[in-house]
């Protein structure tokens, strides 16, 4: 049986479950999208700082994070493009902006799929149009994550790099 539970927590969280299995995950769309806690036969996973995640200051440590645009740091985090000078902070932005949620499923697996758009602010940094789609899965032991990224600047190409940051937990 799987489920999709929301908890108003300081950030909505959606805990996407197996409940044969014992397997969720938590995520946070309005934090960045982030995956908070991954269980599998009721045994965390990941590690994650709730303490620092209660900061929109500080980056947070802990869960999976997404890092887009870029994954590592910039010198002086800056760069050029096309003539112009950007300023882009390590890991990008996606980890810190609003997600939406666009669906939900809860029959054969708990899935949920999330999309963050370019926006005023991002070009700022990021002088694209883009979209990036993001579907979590949970469905036995296992976590899946399906990645869309679209160059809605149909006139030129969107560099970037993306990654997934995840804090693995190791005990001692």
């Amino acid at each position: 049986m799987f489920a999709i539970a929301l908890q108003q927590k300081k950030y909505k969280t959606y805990t996407l479950s197996d409940l044969a299995f014992n397997s969720s995950i938590d995520v946070v769309p309005e934090r960045g999208g982030i995956i908070t806690s991954w269980c599998v036969q009721n045994q965390q996973l990941l590690y994650f700082d709730a303490q620092n995640f209660e900061n929109p200051e500080v980056m947070v440590t802990g869960g999976i994070p997404i890092l887009f645009p870029i994954c590592g740091g910039l010198p002086n985090n800056r760069y050029k493009f096309n003539g112009d000078s950007y300023f882009l902070k390590e890991n990008g932005f996606a980890q810190t902006l609003p997600w939406d949620v666009v669906e939900k499923f809860s029959q054969d697996r708990a899935s949920m799929t999330i999309v963050l758009m370019g926006n005023k602010f991002t070009k700022t940094v990021y002088p694209f149009d883009f979209k990036l789609t993001f579907t979590y899965q949970v469905k036995g032991n296992s976590l899946e994550i399906f990645q869309t990224y679209t160059n809605l600047s149909h006139t030129q190409r969107m560099p970037f790099s993306t990654g997934l940051h995840p804090y693995f937990l190791a005990p001692n």
